[in-house]
Order: structure tokens, then C-alpha cells, then sequence
């Protein structure tokens, strides 16, 4: 079996429309679309697209559902693109050699960062009733994972039951809460409740991180930086502050970063430890790379990364889990397969990265 641990769709004004709460509603999200026919969200007044005449503006509609002009580069049709087709997503599943998909959003990527978390906490709670309500189509291969603001942590821990009732078995945040880390003891509610379920939490990739998503106007340098960055943010608050310790139930995986910089950056945690100037015990009582051998911290990984065998063999088999950001443009086709065929990588280890790895994290 072939488990994908990091799919995704297109969001649709529907799921706001149906399923916002009348009090909200009004401040749902919208779509718009530019003189060309792309669509592109419009949420509290604000959006984050410029005008295409603009010299390296982010792609219009980039995080939006196919408007009059349908993005070719995302090689799928618009009914599997945004979920209200289920047996075309299915038909694309087959093509793509996937058995299983874990499904995240699109547009509420970057949900944490927006400033008003009880408007946000609104919105997830309508997209978690809609995607539930999709998933149950295909209840054996469309697994949808919740999504919460922890700008409204709250809300946010109130939200986690009923996502597991739901039937979700996984929750999505960012790297970083707006300017909040992690482990902000703002944050405390949401993790207590997430450990008191057992509920794993999957820290995705987001464009927003503070002061770094401003630095570039161009998108090419800003995606660079400014898109691995929170990841990097988030694994840092996880292994670095004592929120395993403090929290014994909690595992992690940080999807969508690619898996290269995960050794530099645990080597680089470790050597920061060892050094008694900086105080890291004040903090946590081993080296961060400790944490690593716990079977709480994971990480996705596409089938085509050349360095895959070597951070495997580096970090660990158990770590790392198939991801193949179906449908979005920047993804490479067929990595599932291209996974299964490599002969760099021993057929034990391929049965982990595409199967076992993420039965561990979801809890399959």
C-alpha cells in the first residue's frame, strides 16, 4: 500500500458559504477574479495577490480553485482539484499509484498568521465540517486532517474534539503563530489538549514567517527563504524549548519543507547544546537529536529528492513519510512511483517512506 501524507485541494467559496456560522458569515472569504479569468481570495478586506503587471508578484490564484482560466500546470481537473468530484480525485489517485491521501488545504495554508483568530477559528471550523463531509465519499482512501488558527488558542483547543469526532485523526498548524512561536505558554491550552487526545500534529509549510515573508518584493527569493523558514521555526520550538517533555502524548511531523536541511539543522541544534555558553539545559536535559529516536518527530519527504538515501541513512528510516503535494503546480507527477522504483534505496526502507511511516503518525 502506498500512503500519500501530504495531499491537498482547492478550498471553494461552498465550504464558507454552507458552513460559516451566521455571526461570521458576513466575513467569510470570497473569490475574485482578475482581468485574465484567475481566481484569487479575498479575506477581512485583504489579499495577499498583486497585480500581474507587477514584476515578480506571486502567480494569481495561486492558492485559489480554477476560475474562468484553468491552471494547466496543475494537471488535474477542477472536480478532483477541489474535492467536489470525488471519483475524478480517486481516477487521479490511480494514475498517481496512491492507495491513500492525507489531505490539507490550500488557501488556509497560511491560516495561523492571519491576525484575527476568532475569524480564522471560524473558518476552520466550516472547512473541518466540509472536507469530513467529502472524506466520507471515499472514507478508504480520503483521510482529511483539521486545521485550526492558534491565533485564537482557545478556539482552537475546543476545536480538537470535534475534529476526532469528525473521524479527522490529525490537526495542521504552521511553524509560527503570527510572531508567536510554538511554545509560547500562549499556546499551552491547545497543546494540553492535543496531548490529553493523543492527537498528532502536522506543522505545514507556509509563506508567512515575520519580517522574512516582507524581505524580498520579488516572489522567486521570498519563496525561497521566507517558505522554509517556519518549518525550520516550528522543529526548533518542538525540540529545543522542552515541549515534549512537557507534553508526553505529542508527536509531530513538518511537511512540505523537503528533507535536505534536516541534518545541518539538527547537527547544528546538537553542537548549540553541547556548548555550555548558550544554557540550552536551563531548557532540556539532552541533545535535541534525542528526541529524534522517540517516534514522535516526523518528516515528508517527495519521491525525487536526490539526497533522500543519504538523510535517510543520516537521520533515520523511521522519519520520513511519502508526501506528494498533489495537485499544486510546483509538484513533480508520478513520485510515487519513482519512489517505489529506486534502487538507491533499499525495499525495506521504501515499505517505510510509502506505508509504514505514516501509519505511525496518522495512527492508521
Amino acid at each position: 500500500m502506498i500512503i500519500d501524507g501530504d495531499g491537498h485541494f482547492f478550498e471553494t467559496e461552498e465550504i464558507f458559504d454552507k458552513y460559516m456560522e451566521p455571526g461570521l458569515r458576513n466575513y467569510r472569504p470570497r473569490l475574485l477574479s482578475d482581468e485574465e479569468g484567475h481566481n484569487f481570495w479575498v479575506v477581512d478586506g485583504q489579499t495577499s495577490y498583486k497585480r500581474p503587471a507587477i514584476k515578480g508578484a506571486g502567480a494569481p490564484g495561486t492558492a485559489a480553485p480554477p476560475g474562468k482560466k484553468i491552471q494547466s500546470a496543475r494537471r488535474a481537473s477542477v472536480g478532483s482539484q477541489t474535492l467536489t468530484n470525488i471519483k475524478e480525485r480517486l481516477d487521479d489517485l490511480d494514475k498517481e499509484n496512491i492507495d491513500v491521501q492525507y489531505l490539507y488545504p490550500s488557501f488556509l495554508l497560511h491560516i495561523n498568521a492571519w491576525p484575527d483568530g476568532i475569524l480564522a477559528m471560524g473558518v476552520c471550523r466550516a472547512y473541518n465540517t466540509w472536507l469530513a463531509e467529502a472524506c466520507r465519499k471515499a472514507p478508504d482512501r480520503l483521510k482529511g486532517v483539521g486545521v485550526v488558527s492558534l491565533q485564537d488558542a482557545l478556539g482552537a483547543a475546543k476545536e480538537l474534539p470535534r475534529i476526532k469526532e469528525l473521524g479527522m485523526t490529525a490537526v495542521m498548524i504552521n511553524g509560527t503563530a503570527g510572531t508567536k512561536r510554538l511554545d509560547h505558554p500562549d499556546h499551552d491550552l491547545f497543546f494540553a489538549e492535543a496531548n490529553r487526545l493523543k492527537m498528532p500534529i502536522a506543522v505545514h509549510f507556509s509563506l508567512q514567517f515575520p519580517v522574512v515573508d516582507k524581505l524580498f518584493e520579488h516572489h522567486f527569493p521570498n519563496r525561497v527563504l521566507a517558505g522554509i523558514f517556519p518549518i525550520m521555526a516550528g522543529l526548533t520550538s518542538v525540540l529545543c524549548s522542552g515541549l515534549l517533555d512537557r507534553y508526553e502524548n505529542l508527536k509531530f511531523a513538518f511537511l512540505e519543507g523537503g528533507i535536505s536541511w534536516v541534518p545541518a539543522h539538527v547537527e547544528r541544534m546538537d553542537d548549540h547544546f553541547e556548548n555550555p555558553r548558550y544554557g540550552a539545559r536551563d531548557l532540556i536535559s539532552h541533545p535535541p537529536s534525542d528526541y529524534l529516536k522517540s517516534g514522535r518527530i516526523f518528516f515528508g519527504c517527495e519521491g525525487n529528492e536526490s539526497f533522500l538515501p543519504r538523510v535517510v541513512e543520516n537521520v533515520g528510516e523511521s522519519l520520513f513519510m511519502f508526501s506528494s503535494d498533489y495537485p499544486h503546480a510546483d509538484r513533480t507527477e508520478g513520485t510515487a512511483r519513482h519512489l517505489s522504483d529506486r534502487a538507491d534505496i533499499a525495499p525495506s526502507v521504501r515499505k517505510k517512506l510509502l506505508e509504514e511511516n505514516a501509519r505511525r503518525f496518522y495512527g492508521m
